[in-house]
């Protein structure tokens, strides 16, 4: 195959994407939008983050919320390469894009991360990591399967499990840097 060959084949690859992504906004627009599951996902994507503004540490919060920006950058790469790779698919989604599920990945499971950093910041990290995983793993992800927010497609959930404990791992490791002083002018 010719570099040109190759560009054609990518824009070839572009057009059934958009056909796709044309594709879930109708069906979201057409059958999904406004249904229970749809208001779930909404509220998974909102009340998340109600409750971390409450409830926060106020003094640590900027550290805190750094290390959920980590795992939401984290998990949507590895979560756009599994949609992508037809590993699991988010049937129902607020946004219509069909390698995103927002209410997830960028809401849910870095609010929950940063509530576990912040409640009881001295107990051993590994067994908050377990606790993480396990609950994101076994019991987050079939609850999303049952009501349709959630399609395993070619995965495992012990996969998941593993993920999200070195997830965690990162994220606390990172979250306890001594780097993050206020910026000032010398």
């Amino acid at each position: 195959m010719s570099y040109q060959d190759g560009l054609e084949q990518v824009d070839q690859a572009t057009q059934k994407l958009m056909e796709s992504n044309q594709l879930y906004v109708e069906a979201i627009m057409n059958g999904l939008l406004f249904s229970w599951q749809w208001w779930i996902a909404l509220g998974m994507l909102i009340v998340p983050w109600v409750l971390w503004g409450i409830f926060r540490n106020k003094k640590s919060s900027a550290r805190i919320f750094s290390a959920g920006l980590l795992m939401m950058v984290l998990s949507e790469i590895l979560d756009t390469m599994g949609v992508s790779f037809g590993k699991w698919a988010y049937p129902v989604k607020v946004i219509p894009v069909a390698t995103i599920n927002f209410s997830f990945r960028l809401s849910l499971l870095p609010v929950l991360l940063m509530f576990f950093l912040q409640i009881k910041p001295q107990f051993n990290s590994l067994i908050k990591a377990v606790l993480f995983g396990g609950f994101g793993a076994y019991i987050g992800l079939p609850l999303l399967g049952m009501i349709d927010l959630y399609k395993k497609v070619d995965w495992a959930y012990t996969y998941s499990f593993f993920i999200l404990i070195i997830f965690y791992l990162f994220s606390h490791w990172y979250s306890r840097r001594d780097t993050f002083e206020q910026i000032k002018s010398k």
